[in-house]
């Protein structure tokens, strides 16, 4: 029997458990989905009881498959960020759903706080480049005008993982960088400000306590440990936000490492000794899990999610291979074809989250892999439009690594290659990047890695893809067609309170 660090990943759609052995590789995994739902123009929802339920199923699917080959020696945790929590003193979530990180209802509390703030000194101090309105403290400010009942009970706002965390142990605690997703953390000084808090009206005392990713917090109680199928006492240590946890495990443990994550969203991701910061821009900052580096990434909503749903309407939802292999076979540029894939709404650089998507150029001779190659290179277009000032900050880095189910595919990677002109190299562990940066943080943790040198030795390349300067003229007219339709589209974004969404996915 040999030792493991069992890692929860908590993503956006459900909770993949994982086990890491002392060789950094993945032996098992398991999968517990859960519902978001949208009740309301803005709100994207989550039951933190259905995160506990999914950590529950998925440890005990996982230990049942492994059958006691192996010995779980410490847990960690990765968990999607700026999700707000309110919680009492023995944890429990005072709201039955919470808001999670898309969430927007904290725009009204933002507006008026930059009434009288300035909005760029709190993005400098912050490297908060999110819409402003998704950030914690304005949901917290929200909480207090919306359930000023809720807000009075409430001792504490946890995000995610640390909710999970404080079920496993009882311990409420975060660390810095969970805690650099609230909208309220100094980069600089890696503190809480307070300035910010008093301005929302918010107590200090709110916000839990900031440990190292790499802490053990406490241990596996024995409720929690009957519940997982785990034995008690088994250590626990911080975690970390995903952004972070998705970096360490797709390599980025030193400074001057970059990597692309194809997901639902997508986004571009260096590591640094520095935040990378601008006005104009504004890249998304967060401390990472490994002392001294901050991860600062730049980001497109329209990812995986415009893929699904293109294959869902064309009813090719389990065809999807075989429609991005139709797109491959398709010429650059798509006949003429242009799609902007921001389905999902966009980033700030992209128009905000009341911009949507297009399709423009369609014609009678155009196919399913047209409208598939089309899309692909929308994506393309945005991820390069977002690569190119993140890596200009490490100029040095010699490839990107990309993560993510986007990243399965040869034709995405090879896109992306021609347009950003670096090599692109998926690695063996690309579906598993958030739970190896958190089973990393366990082993550190726990003292069974004293170094990341394990983690790094053990990736191996499953594609690698080189760019092709000879397609780069190819590339200019669908380009120029692209920047025009994405133009057209931001100037008709629709204001954020007609959002019509209101399913359950």
């Amino acid at each position: 029997m040999s030792d493991v660090a069992l890692a929860f990943d908590l993503g956006t759609g459900g909770c993949k458990a994982a086990l890491v052995d002392l060789a950094a590789q993945v032996v098992g995994t398991a999968f517990a989905p859960y519902p978001t739902a949208y009740p309301a123009p803005g709100r994207h929802e989550q039951r933190p009881t259905d995160w506990w339920e999914a950590v529950v199923s998925s440890s005990r699917e996982l230990l049942a498959a492994d059958a006691g080959r192996h010995r779980v020696v410490a847990v960690g945790l990765s968990g999607h960020s700026l999700a707000m929590v309110p919680v009492d003193a023995d944890s429990t979530s005072l709201l039955d759903s919470v808001p999670i990180w898309s969430d927007t209802r904290g725009e009204d509390a933002a507006a008026a706080y930059f009434a009288d703030a300035d909005e760029t000194d709190w993005y400098a101090r912050t490297g908060n480049g999110f819409p402003r309105g998704m950030y914690t403290v304005f949901k917290a400010a929200w909480l207090r005008s919306a359930y000023p009942d809720v807000a009075a009970r409430t001792t504490r706002i946890l995000g995610s993982k640390d909710w999970v965390n404080a079920r496993l142990t009882g311990v409420q605690c975060t660390d810095p960088s969970y805690a650099s997703g609230s909208g309220a953390y100094d980069l600089g000084t890696r503190r809480m400000l307070p300035d910010v808090l008093a301005a929302l009206g918010l107590p200090a005392d709110w916000w839990p306590p900031i440990v190292p990713s790499t802490e053990v917090v406490g241990r596996l109680t024995a409720a929690a440990a009957a519940a997982a199928g785990l034995p008690v006492g088994i250590p626990v240590v911080a975690g970390g936000v995903d952004n972070s946890c998705m970096a360490l495990g797709a390599g980025l443990d030193h400074a001057g490492e970059a990597y692309v994550s194809l997901g639902s969203s997508n986004w571009v991701t260096v590591a640094a000794v520095d935040p990378v910061l601008d006005q104009v821009d504004r890249p998304f900052v967060f401390d990472h899990v490994l002392p001294g580096l901050y991860i600062s990434a730049l980001s497109t909503f329209g990812g995986g999610s415009s893929l699904s749903w293109l294959a869902a309407v064309l009813g090719r939802d389990d065809d999807l291979d075989a429609l991005l292999d139709e797109a491959a076979a398709v010429p650059v540029g798509a006949d003429g074809l242009t799609c902007v894939p921001t389905l999902a709404g966009g980033t700030v650089a992209e128009g905000g989250v009341g911009v949507r998507g297009a399709y423009l150029g369609l014609d009678l001779g155009h196919t399913h892999g047209h409208l598939a190659r089309a899309l692909v290179e929308g994506i393309g277009f945005s991820l390069a439009d977002a690569a190119h000032p993140m890596l200009a900050a490490v100029p040095a880095a010699p490839e990107i690594t990309a993560t993510g189910g986007g990243a399965r595919g040869r034709l995405m990677l090879q896109v992306l290659a021609d347009l950003v002109g670096r090599p692109i190299s998926r690695p063996d562990a690309a579906q598993h990047g958030a739970a190896l940066g958190a089973a990393t943080l366990a082993l550190l943790g726990t003292g069974a890695w004293t170094d990341t040198s394990t983690l790094r030795a053990a990736r191996r390349a499953a594609l690698r893809v080189e760019p092709r300067p000879d397609l780069a003229t190819a590339y200019t007219l669908p380009r120029a067609r692209f920047d025009a339709a994405r133009a057209a589209t931001r100037a008709h974004a629709v204001p954020a309170a007609t959002d019509h969404h209101r399913t359950t996915t």
